[in-house]
């Protein structure tokens, strides 16, 4: 007759559940990493959207604040060193498939059509209407109003 061995099924049942944990877990940590690097890849995006904000207004306004550009600058390197930390933790396979993403994103960001060229010097460039955000706060420095989103204050420099 038939002999049903308990203990092998109950052995082959703790390799098949820790099997699925392991897998469940490197999982985890691959989705953990992705959303690590796109929160980190926003936030340099947004610094470097401050950082030149920032460098259009003083020259804009015939200004310059070396200081105060250079804890920008710093924001940005500081976001940088994450996003490599990041991608150094990861494994090989998804390095390299984060790698073909930024490849291919800058590919269609050069491949931009002529027509969206420097215009002609016979056509007028048209400006883009200047939206506002809307969510500002004041700096506990000088009490000045920043939008809300700003790393330092683009009056007095201090870190927000």
């Amino acid at each position: 007759m038939f002999e049903l061995d308990i203990e092998m099924l109950k052995e082959q049942g703790l390799q098949l559940v820790d099997s699925a944990k392991k897998t469940a877990q490197d999982l985890a940590d691959k989705g953990k990493n992705k959303l690590d690097l796109l929160n980190q890849q926003a936030r340099l995006s947004k610094a470097q959207r401050q950082l030149g904000a920032l460098v259009y207004s003083l020259h804009k306004a015939g200004e310059e604040n070396p200081a105060l550009v250079e804890k920008y600058i710093d924001a940005v390197a500081e976001v940088e060193k994450a996003i490599e930390e990041i991608k150094a933790n990861m494994t090989d396979d998804e390095r390299a498939e984060v790698e073909a993403q930024e490849a291919a994103e800058n590919t269609e960001s050069e491949a931009a059509p002529e027509e969206e060229a420097a215009p002609a010097e016979d056509e007028e460039i048209e400006e883009e209407p200047i939206q506002l955000r809307g969510e500002t706060k004041i700096c506990p420095v000088c009490k000045a109003e920043v939008d809300g989103d700003a790393l330092f204050c683009n009056h007095c420099g201090a870190q927000l």
